[in-house]
């Protein structure tokens, strides 16, 4: 690997000068003053703001190898300062302003930052914290200029007046610190080096899209590894990429954008296939003929209809499917053709229905910051629907005596099936951090070496593989667990049947070998349970999560999700318990900014409420 992040963004500035390289979302014109709309900035002004930004750095002080935080909830500010940092050999910490003060103090002091880039939002939190810092960056701040404090402006101003130092940037030089969203204990600091980052852009580099541009979305978070991909791939691939404000903005802002692509959580989908879920489940005619629109294009797609289905379809059911397409365009723009799924487990039937019935090119994925972050995708060159897709990184599968029972070499197209058996997945290549951040003890742990010689990471998620190579998540190593009669669970099988059931925003399941039946704990749509109970319209929030009605009836749901999907006897609750709040990210529940549920959180914030909830 010869190349840097460097190399691959100074050829799109060249090659692309005169082209769009980002849109950012500003306040404009109109009656009112207050319209907003998406302002263009070309790669040759990205280029020079980019050298302003690096310049400054420069004339503040900064030298190769120093390390420069970003505590910001959003804006262009953060990319600058990536591209920046790259430019002049810094390594870029993106933290997270909705992280506890405990946890930000940690990602400081351990990342020992010469500079912090701030925000509002970023510099209130710093204030709170300041006197727990060993050794206190110096701050420049976007938006004012708090006491003493650096400006934004002047940083660009600063770097008007100075010379960008001639800096030798190598492959294995660090580009990025990403603090993992550790349920216990404190985050590990994972780096990245322009080598893993790099190795990720060009194994996926043709594999998207075809087209020379396109209009992506930026939605995913800054501090996370989806988020730096969601910079780095659009840009080295000269396409046009539109900011949202901040990862809380996303629903709104993409209505102004219209993307043609959007890397995304199955969250999305879920909603969007959910609602069509409903109108089929209310039944009658409408429902019917709902049903039967969406399967008859699936025919189609599929080349499989018959000629009473194509009739139906061009009769009425592309009237049906236009309208369910008119639903989502109000939201998300009539431009729409990629999608990129990844953050966790997406529901294959949720898939296909992008797929076949909106023709919306939807390709799953899955990856770990670790791996810079991609491991395995679907892509142009095959998918399989239910799959993470094949590997982009020589894989293995290993079970739990140490034996090998799977593996996957992309390069040269050599795959070796697990035969329905489960492993852990260990992923070698190039992608593969260099460590945790001083600490080579959990970087021990994750970081194995092969009888082969060659560095493999043990990710903890269970697999399997078929015989042409495509991965199957099969749930998290530690979650699955044996009840009292003998019979394994896999929560997270579990978990995607129950959360079809319209009532319930997120489900997790439980057990242990002293339980006889899985426990699912369940945090219910509100908006939904209103609809569904409307006597409960009235009620307070708390007053609808507890009314005795609910659980009586989410249990006879899940039950008949169980009985659709075929799930033997002893994997169907006799209870559920019902939680008296939501998910949050408040409450340590669910990650920042992605919003994936952290199943261990759960377990022990509402530990006693489920061993009750057994009793």
């Amino acid at each position: 690997m010869s190349q840097t992040l460097v190399d691959l963004i100074e050829d799109s500035f060249s090659r692309y000068s005169e082209r769009t390289a980002l849109r950012a979302l500003e306040l404009a014109g109109g009656m009112d003053g207050s319209k907003m709309q998406y302002e263009p900035i070309t790669y040759r002004e990205l280029s020079d703001q980019r050298d302003a930004v690096a310049a400054g750095f420069t004339a503040l002080g900064l030298k190769k190898g120093d390390r420069v935080g970003v505590l910001t909830d959003g804006g262009i500010e953060p990319l600058l300062v990536f591209l920046a940092a790259d430019k002049c050999g810094l390594c870029a910490v993106p933290l997270c302003t909705k992280s506890p003060a405990e946890l930000l103090i940690h990602g400081i002091n351990h990342s020992l930052l010469t500079l912090l880039v701030a925000d509002r939002t970023g510099y209130e939190h710093y204030l709170r914290i300041d006197e727990f810092l060993e050794n206190a960056p110096q701050l420049v701040l976007t938006e004012d200029d708090g006491d003493d404090q650096i400006a934004w402006s002047d940083l660009i101003d600063k770097g008007r007046e100075t010379q960008i130092p001639d800096v030798v940037v190598t492959p294995d030089d660090d580009s990025k610190i990403l603090y993992t969203s550790g349920s216990s204990g404190l985050p590990k600091g994972v780096v990245q080096t322009h080598a893993n980052i790099v190795a990720n852009l060009l194994e996926v580099w043709d594999l998207i899209s075809p087209k020379e541009v396109i209009r992506f979305f930026k939605s995913a978070p800054d501090y996370h590894a989806m988020g730096i991909l969601n910079i780095y791939y659009p840009l080295a691939k000269g396409w046009e990429l539109d900011m949202a404000r901040s990862p809380d903005r996303v629903l709104s802002d993409i209505r102004y954008s219209e993307p043609q692509g959007l890397l995304t959580v199955p969250l999305v989908l879920d909603k969007v296939y959910g609602n069509v879920r409903k109108e089929i489940d209310a039944g009658g005619l409408k429902g019917s003929l709902v049903a039967r629109a969406i399967a008859s294009k699936q025919r189609l797609a599929r080349n499989s209809a018959s000629l009473v289905e194509r009739l139906f379809h061009d009769l009425i059911g592309s009237k049906i499917i236009g309208k369910i397409k008119n639903q989502l365009a109000s939201k998300v723009g009539r431009n729409l053709e990629l999608l990129v799924v990844g953050s966790a487990k997406a529901d294959p039937d949720a898939l296909d229905f992008f797929q076949e019935v909106l023709d919306i090119t939807t390709f799953e994925g899955y990856g770990v910051t670790e791996c810079a972050p991609l491991i395995a995708t679907n892509h142009l060159k095959g998918r399989k629907v239910g799959t993470v897709g094949r590997p982009l990184i020589d894989v293995r599968l290993v079970d739990g005596s140490g034996k090998v029972i799977g593996s996957g070499d992309p390069a040269k197209g050599d795959y070796r099936g697990s035969g329905g058996e489960v492993g852990e997945l260990w992923a070698s290549g190039d992608n593969v951090m260099k460590g945790y951040l001083n600490d080579p003890e959990q970087t021990a742990l994750v970081l194995v070496q092969g009888e082969d010689g060659r560095v493999w990471y043990r990710t903890g998620d269970l697999f399997s593989m078929d015989d042409d190579g495509f991965l199957s998540f099969q749930g998290r190593l530690g979650r699955q667990f044996k009840l009292k009669n003998g019979e394994f669970i896999n929560p997270e099988l579990l978990e995607r049947i129950f959360s079809r059931v319209p009532l319930i925003e997120h489900v997790l399941v439980f057990g242990d070998q002293a339980s006889t039946y899985p426990m699912p704990v369940v945090s219910v749509d509100l908006e939904e349970v209103r609809r569904v109970f409307p006597e409960l319209a009235a009620l307070d929030d708390e007053a609808v999560r507890g009314d005795e009605r609910l659980a009586p009836r989410l249990r006879e749901l899940i039950i008949q999700e169980a009985n659709a999907s075929g799930l033997p006897s002893y994997a169907r609750p006799q209870k559920i318990a019902l939680l008296p709040e939501p998910l949050h990210e408040d409450n340590g529940t669910l990650t920042k900014g992605l919003k994936k549920v952290i199943p261990s959180a759960v377990a022990e914030r509402y530990r006693n409420l489920i061993e009750t909830a057994y009793e």
